[in-house]
């Protein structure tokens, strides 16, 4: 005999389902205890000891600092030629006063660079108290006064002034506008066209076999190159890239008309050439130059040159 089961006419209660879909209990927070929160206690006596260490450790480095033993007792240059090692030690900075631990490399490489005539610069410190500091100088390549000015004054290759000059020995020689004169670390021309200059005056001698005595660069930019014997070319403006580049037409140009029956650069009636247009050259000589006049009693003074434009 079978039996059938009943269904239960009230709504079947799923307790699991009901639990986790119910809120949680109200005024409950469930957290560590405080115990577990609290940070571990430290023994007084190991926070004495750790006050204590660093107090040395402070007092140590104060020490070192000031301390005798330590201090730089000899400083070796190398590489310097135009300054002592004395004006190198006193430029970055050093004594023998000074703690060997003190010493910062770097930023006593930063203040030799700030001197004109170093153009590169390290320091190698060695315990106990050596210091050895290597530098590279700059190689003047020109010298340079203003105007009429006697004193000479020794340019790098960036053209930037070094210092004052004795003479000009074998270094190319330029002549700038009239002014005051320049102050060391100034730069007083273009290097680009100081470095055409240098390779102008090298060249000068295979070129048309003349030397070169030095150039003439005035307040206008023009650049006039004067020869050993007195003559002069004059190349007109030169200020820019472009008048830079066009400095090796102007050249050419002259070597073209050179000997035969074109232009004698050994004799002594030659007065200038003109080569502010490289296509057409103009030549003076002395012997056909119109003599002055005297001026007459009463005439107006003669204008005064235009200026630049």
């Amino acid at each position: 005999m079978k039996f059938r089961r009943r269904r239960s006419v009230l709504p079947r209660f799923n307790w699991r389902r009901d639990i986790v879909r119910s809120e949680p209990l109200k005024g409950q927070l469930w957290t560590r205890s405080e115990r577990a929160l609290k940070a571990p206690d430290v023994h007084v006596r190991w926070k004495v000891l750790a006050t204590v260490a660093a107090a040395l450790e402070c007092a140590l480095l104060a020490w070192l600092w000031i301390s005798p033993a330590l201090t730089v007792r000899s400083i070796e240059v190398v590489g310097s030629q135009h300054l002592s090692a004395t004006q190198i030690s006193r430029a970055a900075g050093l004594s023998s006063r000074t703690s060997i631990v003190s010493v910062d490399a770097e930023g006593a490489r930063q203040k030799l660079l700030d001197q004109v005539w170093i153009r590169s610069a390290a320091m190698q410190i060695q315990l106990p108290g050596t210091v050895v500091i290597r530098v590279s100088e700059w190689q003047p390549i020109a010298v340079y006064h203003s105007g009429k000015s006697a004193k000479l004054f020794l340019l790098s290759t960036q053209a930037v002034v070094l210092g004052l000059a004795q003479s000009a020995g074998q270094l190319v020689s330029v002549q700038g506008p009239a002014g005051a004169d320049p102050h060391a670390g100034q730069v007083v021309l273009d290097p680009v066209l100081l470095t055409a200059l240098v390779n102008m005056q090298r060249s000068f001698p295979s070129l048309i076999g003349q030397e070169v005595s030095g150039f003439v660069f005035d307040s206008c930019g023009d650049l006039t190159l004067v020869a050993k014997r007195g003559w002069k070319v004059y190349f007109g403006r030169v200020l820019t890239p472009e008048e830079f580049t066009s400095l090796h037409d102007k050249l050419s140009a002259l070597k073209a008309i050179a000997g035969g029956s074109n232009v004698d650069y050994s004799s002594a009636d030659l007065q200038y050439v003109n080569v502010m247009n490289s296509t057409e050259l103009a030549v003076g000589y002395k012997s056909l130059q119109p003599s002055p006049s005297p001026p007459l009693a009463g005439a107006a003074p003669a204008p005064a040159p235009a200026s630049c434009t």
